[in-house]
């Protein structure tokens, strides 16, 4: 069985950053730092649309990761010493990048009290198997079973009933829902937020505005209140492909630089202190030749393996 896993969250807003740029750090920073774990065989975002905020539904996030992998329990196993198995989900577990998760994310508050965060195991099933493409958008309702409904009950009724109402919606080109594996979480995490996820795609923005105004949503809002709890999770955006089944790690440039052209490019991003060590420019060359290095942007960058390196540009005055 191939579970999927999706993550949502807001921005810290103590570390300063607009919704925009935490978005752009999202994707081009921390997704990019994530993608090195073996266990994750594809990685992508949506990210809340700047259009949606200004309508109904508006979203409770600004983003969601989605994973897949082939275990469900990859992620929760441990050596002996208590550390992940998988070499870079050790490494992950550990400051460098768990200090980038901190930073970015607000992890302060958990569903129901708020909707600040998302932690969900899913099993596909697909409903109106239609294609995606790129610029396509992607409605997100993260869901939880109404207070006395058995997921059993609850896992039917959405599927068939619930399911059926939402494929009659004008404009709809894929529907595909995702039941919690809660046997899989439950031993590989303690508990998930939600009971699910659902994701509607249509060509546009637009065309989702259109869908949400019709009378076959108004019946299928009319059946969801029977159904989810009102409180629920909701993204709305474009999908931003981080790793696919060809991933390769990124070298970012090193293999092909002097040590000389690292010393000058670190000096350009600000890494001042490691661009002064006359040692990190080899260490960079050499971790790019076996692939340990896990990200190199202008705001942080993180070697893996023989020689670690967790540093962030110290911007001058």
């Amino acid at each position: 069985m191939v579970v999927t896993r999706i993550t949502a969250a807001n921005e810290n807003l103590t570390a300063g950053r607009t919704r925009e740029q935490a978005q752009h750090y999202w994707a081009e920073t921390h997704g990019k730092l994530v993608a090195n774990s073996q266990a994750i065989r594809r990685y992508h975002h949506y990210f809340s649309l700047p259009e949606a905020y200004e309508n109904e539904p508006k979203p409770t996030f600004i983003g969601i990761s989605k994973f897949w992998r082939d275990d469900p329990y990859a992620f929760g196993q441990v050596a002996p010493d208590g550390q992940p198995v998988e070499p870079f989900m050790r490494f992950y577990r550990n400051p460098p990048a768990g200090n980038d998760d901190a930073q970015l994310f607000d992890r302060s508050r958990r569903w129901p009290r708020d909707d600040q965060h998302a932690d969900i195991l899913g099993e596909e099933h697909v409903i109106v198997d239609g294609p995606t493409r790129p610029g396509m958008v992607n409605a997100i309702f993260m869901v939880c079973r109404k207070p006395g409904l058995d997921h059993r009950d609850f896992f039917e009724h959405w599927l068939q009933v619930h399911g059926a109402l939402a494929a009659k919606l004008p404009g709809l080109r894929r529907y595909v829902q995702y039941h919690g594996v809660l046997d899989a979480f439950h031993r590989g995490r303690g508990g998930q937020t939600h009971d699910g996820w659902s994701e509607l795609w249509f060509d546009d923005y637009a065309a989702f505005q259109g869908a949400y105004r019709s009378p076959e949503w108004q019946a299928l809002e009319a059946d969801g209140k029977t159904l989810f709890h009102p409180r629920q999770g909701i993204v709305i955006g474009r999908e931003y492909v981080q790793k696919d089944e060809n991933w390769k790690p990124r070298d970012y440039g090193a293999l092909s630089m002097t040590e000389d052209e690292v010393r000058a490019k670190l000096l350009a991003q600000g890494y001042h202190s490691l661009a002064c060590d006359p040692q990190v420019p080899a260490r960079i060359k050499a971790a790019a030749e076996k692939g340990q290095i896990a990200v190199w942007t202008d705001e942080h960058i993180v070697v893996y393996g023989d020689y670690v390196i967790d540093s962030r540009p110290q911007r001058l005055p």
